[in-house]
């Protein structure tokens, strides 16, 4: 009986295996073709137990081919072709041997091509749905038809997509900013999305048009800002639009009557919001942000508005992006600034005024860069510093979401760059991995070294930074009686006074850069207006020998020395004339007190002659003007002398 049970399996004998092999060109010993002889017999009842399963649900008695090849699927194993043909197999032996093979039939191609049963192949199975309405419309397509690829708008979107274009593109202003504000707050207009971001990604298109650029980057703006939008891979292309308008030399630049710097202030102000709104979307891009950047700037062939956008960008993105990128590389781009801004010939006049644009915006950026590096530095190393630094940060005036910090994913004393950390590791793209931090002292110095007296520094009247008290008037008139020496202490050398880079590139309505709201004490100071210090405010240079003529304890304190008694009173008289808050001032006075500053030393003329084909002159400059003329005649004079910290006024209201 157990002898029947074994004989009831079909068996592959070990010399068949062997065989086999051999026709592969494979040497089996005994024991290894035994093996697979076994296994072989097992896959095999497997698989024709489950092909069996699908002849039985076929209500069939016959096995098939194709019922072998579905088990053989169902076991993930590829199916076996060429034996679909419903005719059985003719099987052939061999004389000289033992072995069966399948007789080969000789196909004629021709007669094959030239008949006209041609076979078609099965296609899936698949179920179509034809949907009958109980009002006996029915479904208006045909039944079995293929939806298109692209589902068109409905007649209500396309209203709304022509409309709103072309009132964001037209010439009503109030119809403009009912459209951005629509397209800011509308939950239903998902569809449009790639419709509005083609729009916007036509900038190259109206690059001579300054009002149309500023018109399309609002509709970026709107887009942000949307709530309900899911920007997705869209915003790539948004950055790549705000890019071009921060980089590239448009058109419009070529007429010096086009304020296309305003344009690039508001383009980076709107490419630091996407980072700080829309981080986990850009996450890839910061790195490719900055390497664009720096090419930029690093590119002598470009011109200098391309330059400044490549500035204001960095400082966009936080003073992180400035220490990392735009610090390292300023004694290169310094020698190329130097030679603009020297050269006094008639035909250089315009380019001249770009590199003072240039030389402007570094130095906004340079002087945020040290406020926050001393801001961070300031932070106690223990924990529970969360709660002072917010107190810091709100009595400063400024949220903690500032677009001066870096973007959220980078914490204030973290060492990464930024947000894209799977860029790290690229190696040769990136020049600042080998980077080492400054300490504030060296880097003031060598800011100092580069822009001289420009670097404006003060002391705080309000909240410190972190531990550091504020500066009453009796300790700053006995820090100006102290010696100056060299910053040689760390101790002494990090309560360095608080910097008066206040600037801020935040929202506006003019789409302008404006500045942090003053510290309380500040706008207690002034007469019921909040005064704030202008980004376009230009300042005077100082050559790299100056710094060698005083010693570095001048970085950090104020020396008083003898002035004249009567410019002293001049200048006193116009910093009273300031506080009245009298938004004119006489030309030829004005002119009278700097003339009389420069007759003094004659060797720095150039200051004001830097600043001749400028057409608007602001009473802060002009200051500057005077301090920096002193300074060259070996008076240095503490700013507070003549200048109260409440006169860091408006440029737009204060202008000659």
């Amino acid at each position: 009986m157990a002898d029947r049970e074994e004989r009831r399996f079909a068996e592959v004998s070990r010399d068949s295996v062997k065989l086999m092999a051999e026709s592969a060109g494979v040497d089996l010993g005994d024991d290894v073709a035994a093996l697979l002889a076994e296994d072989v017999c097992y896959r095999l009842r497997e698989a024709t137990q489950s092909s069996s399963q699908f002849m039985r649900h076929a209500k069939r008695r016959k096995l098939t081919v194709e019922d072998f090849n579905r088990a053989l699927r169902w076991s993930n194993v590829e199916a076996i072709c060429g034996y679909g043909a419903q005719d059985g197999l003719p099987f052939r032996s061999v004389k000289e041997g033992e072995l069966f093979f399948v007789e080969d039939r000789d196909v004629n191609l021709v007669e094959l091509a030239l008949a006209t049963n041609i076979p078609k192949g099965c296609a899936e199975t698949m179920v179509r749905v034809n949907v009958s309405y109980l009002d006996g419309k029915g479904n208006l397509e045909p039944q079995g038809a293929v939806p298109t690829a692209v589902q068109s708008l409905s007649d209500d979107l396309l209203k709304y997509y022509q409309q709103i274009t072309r009132a964001i593109l037209g010439e009503d202003p109030h119809l403009m900013k009912v459209a951005l504000l629509d397209l800011q707050s509308n939950s239903k207009i998902a569809a449009l999305l790639p419709y509005f971001v083609y729009v916007i990604s036509g900038v190259k298109s109206v690059s001579h048009d300054l009002e149309q650029l500023n018109r399309l980057l609002h509709m970026v703006k709107s887009l942000v800002q949307n709530p309900y939008l899911y920007l997705g891979s869209y915003v790539r292309s948004l950055v790549s639009s705000v890019m071009y308008c921060i980089l590239e030399p448009l058109a419009a630049s070529i007429n010096p009557l086009n304020d296309h710097w305003t344009l690039r202030d508001y383009a980076a102000l709107l490419l630091s919001h996407i980072f700080w709104t829309h981080g986990d979307l850009v996450s890839g891009l910061y790195h490719q942000i900055l390497l664009s950047l720096q090419k930029v700037l690093s590119d002598p062939v470009r011109p200098l508005c391309s330059h400044y956008g490549a500035v204001v960008g960095l400082h966009a993105l936080g003073w992180k992006a400035v220490e990392r990128v735009l610090f390292p590389h300023l004694p290169a781009y310094w020698a190329n600034l130097q030679a603009v801004l020297d050269d006094y010939s008639v035909s250089n006049a315009q380019v001249k005024a770009d590199g003072h644009k240039v030389y402007g915006a570094i130095l906004v950026a340079v002087e945020r860069l040290l406020k926050m590096k001393a801001l961070s530095l300031s932070q106690p190393a223990e924990g529970a510093t969360n709660a002072q630094s917010g107190s810091v940060m709100g009595a400063m005036g400024y949220r903690v979401s500032s677009p001066g910090l870096s973007p959220p994913p980078e914490p204030l004393s973290e060492a990464a760059l930024g947000i894209a950390s799977h860029l790290q590791a690229g190696g040769a793209g990136c020049p600042w991995e080998e980077w080492t931090p400054v300490p504030l002292p060296a880097m003031y110095c060598e800011l100092y070294s580069f822009f001289g007296d420009s670097l404006a520094v003060r002391f705080s009247t309000g909240p410190g930074f972190g531990s550091y008290p504020p500066c009453t008037p009796s300790q700053l008139s006995d820090t100006r009686k102290e010696p100056s020496g060299p910053a040689s202490n760390p101790d002494t050398t990090r309560k360095m006074p608080q910097l008066t880079a206040n600037l801020n590139i935040s929202p506006r309505q003019d789409g302008s850069p404006r500045t942090d709201p003053p510290p309380p004490s500040l706008a207690a100071t002034g007469s019921g207006r909040t005064l704030a210090r202008s980004s376009s405010v230009q300042r005077s240079r100082s050559s790299s020998s100056r710094s060698g003529q005083r010693s570095t304890g001048l970085v950090f304190t104020a020396v008083e020395k003898p002035l004249e008694e009567e410019l002293r009173a001049e200048v006193e008289e116009l910093r009273r004339f300031f506080l009245q808050e009298n938004p004119c001032v006489e030309e030829g006075r004005l002119g009278k007190l700097l003339e009389k500053a420069l007759s003094v030393h004659h060797s720095d003329v150039n200051v004001l002659n830097a600043e001749a084909d400028e057409r608007r002159y602001d009473f802060t400059s002009s200051l500057y003007f005077v301090i920096a003329t002193l300074t060259t005649m070996g008076k240095t004079w503490c700013i507070k002398d003549i200048m109260h910290e409440s006169l860091f006024f408006d440029l737009e209201n204060n202008v000659i």
